[in-house]
């Protein structure tokens, strides 16, 4: 419970003490009081009476009894004192007293509302808003009749005037309903207003129960009729804080939005166990989206600013590794294209990690294959970013579906650098793990095909344009050892065998694949020119 509620708790239960002191003792201090007086020759002893009359036996008389009764006694005459205040401005003060706390409460609820929302649907919304509509009426009603009654003549008994509070708190209760059918069409809660105006009807009932009306109602009318017109508003008031929630890091009224505040660390209860503890400081509501030969991928919310991002962290913490690691990252880092995720931040303490832009989707997410033209686009968009990587001289080396990011516009980015290298340096092995369903012939048989260069993303480039439109891999089979063989001996599937539409495609899948470099595409611009030529010519012979 946070400061403000506590206060406004505490306010609430002084005004309700003092308003339980109002009906208590106001009504009845200041209804027609009754104060009967005697004689005063009641006040003599009866023994002075007795001498005066029987001097010389100075006993009481015997009483004397007529017909079984005892004698008659007259009784005094009452005497009435007048109050200052007539009976009709007792209702004008209760009914006021009611509105200045039902102000209370809206002030209190508005000061509140900003924090809180409604849960429910539209319709429940406005279903809702019927029920304390009906509620209202049915109280403005009961309101007439008992005006009617106590105008009435012995309508009501003059010595207890609860009914003068009872109006207060009946208008209040028909406000209230009124009120919250009008938070319900804005959409703004009024915390408070929905709390009391259970805590009122509670009052309401009590006192219509006390409420005596020897003539007009029973004791069983007076408890239906409570039920019946009090209980249902309490019950839709408190249906409708069902419905009432908090909202989600929402400033209070006051607060800078424009400011940025880092929250004390905190270790999230769904922590992932492979999840660094040191980094909780900085990100919170992680889960883990994913893993690969040397790391896993999390999903996390930055603590700064609430951006999401991702997170890569290598399965190894120890210095040697995480420099390693960073080294491997650093190629990523300085390559900014339109088509190449982006690493916005890393270090090694007090973890080695990288943080990336978040895109929660790739295309192993998407049901293959696609349209031919959905297929172009997704091709040319990574052809634009490998040609931009091989112009700084970094190949990528695991180009497949889950490395293939996209986000909800339709933009494709290529991620996870990590088995890049510069071009140039041939003897590089600080990583050789990769993707066997997309590994080329010079990742699979280094020492007969060479390291490779980028026609090594050439080679994968062609196997993602085949499964684009093919829905498979172009190999055929799932066994490792004969997949092996398959690679090194050129044993693909042509689109064609596929699906016979698909015919125009196979020259390109045909050279992309080749085992031997020197018969591929040489460079990604001739890859991406063919393929243009296809969709042209296939326009034109539509």
């Amino acid at each position: 419970m946070d400061e403000i509620e506590m206060k406004f708790r505490s306010f609430f239960s002084l005004i309700l003490c003092a308003l339980l002191l109002l009906i208590v003792c106001f009504p009845s201090a200041l209804g027609n009081s009754v104060i009967p007086e005697f004689p005063p020759q009641y006040g003599q002893t009866n023994l002075e009476q007795n001498n005066s009359q029987f001097p010389e036996i100075g006993q009481y008389p015997s009483p004397a009894f007529s017909g079984g009764r005892e004698r008659d006694v007259p009784q005094p005459d009452p005497i009435v004192i007048p109050l200052p205040i007539e009976d009709w401005q007792l209702p004008i003060i209760s009914i006021g007293v009611s509105l200045i706390i039902l102000f209370i409460m809206i002030m209190s609820g508005i000061a509140i509302g900003i924090q809180y929302e409604y849960s429910c649907s539209k319709r429940a919304r406005y279903l809702l808003l019927a029920c304390h509509l009906i509620s209202a009426i049915l109280i403005w009603t009961y309101i007439l009749v008992l005006y009617e009654l106590r105008a009435s003549e012995g309508g009501l008994d003059p010595f207890l005037n609860t009914m003068s509070a009872t109006f207060g708190i009946l208008c209040y209760l028909a406000l209230s309903s009124i009120l919250q059918s009008t938070s319900l069409i804005q959409k703004r809660p009024l915390v408070p207003l929905h709390q009391a105006h259970i805590l009122f009807s509670v009052i309401a009932i009590i006192l219509l129960l006390s409420v005596r009306v020897p003539v007009i109602f029973s004791l069983q009318i007076s408890i239906i009729t409570a039920l019946t017109i009090i209980s249902p508003g309490a019950a839709f008031s408190l249906i409708t804080t069902h419905f009432i929630h908090k909202k989600e890091n929402h400033p209070l009224k006051g607060e800078n939005d424009n400011t940025i505040t880092c929250p004390l660390p905190l270790v999230s209860e769904n922590l992932p166990p492979s999840f660094p503890e040191k980094l909780t400081s900085k990100y919170h509501d992680i889960s883990v989206i994913g893993s690969g030969g040397m790391a896993i991928v999390y999903r996390a919310i930055r603590k700064c600013d609430g951006v999401v991002v991702a997170l890569k962290i290598p399965f190894s913490a120890d210095e040697t590794s995480g420099k390693t690691f960073l080294n491997e990252m650093s190629v990523w880092r300085d390559l900014i294209h339109p088509h190449i995720a982006q690493i916005t931040d890393q270090n090694i303490f007090p973890v080695p990690y990288v943080e990336l832009e978040y895109i929660p989707r790739s295309l192993k997410d998407i049901t293959l294959p696609v349209p031919q033209n959905r297929a172009k686009s997704i091709i040319f968009q990574i052809g634009s970013a490998l040609s931009y990587a091989h112009e700084k001289g970094v190949i990528h080396r695991d180009i497949k579906p889950g490395n293939v990011l996209v986000a909800d516009d339709g933009t494709v980015k290529l991620t996870d650098w990590g088995l890049s290298r510069l071009i140039e340096r041939v003897d590089d092995t600080r990583n050789t793990s990769f993707s066997l369903y997309y590994a080329s012939p010079e990742q699979l048989a280094p020492d007969i095909y060479g390291s490779g260069d980028q026609r090594i993303d050439i080679y994968q480039l062609g196997i993602l344009l085949y499964e684009l439109l093919c829905g498979t891999p172009p190999y055929g089979t799932s066994n490792i050892g004969e997949l092996f063989t398959r690679i090194q001996n050129n044993e693909y599937i042509l689109p064609s065998h596929v699906n016979s539409t698909l015919k125009p495609f196979d020259k390109i899948i045909s050279i992309s694949l080749q085992t031997n470099p020197q018969m591929r595409y040489q460079n990604i611009h001739e890859f991406l020119k063919e393929l243009e030529n296809i969709f042209d010519h296939t326009q034109q012979s539509q």
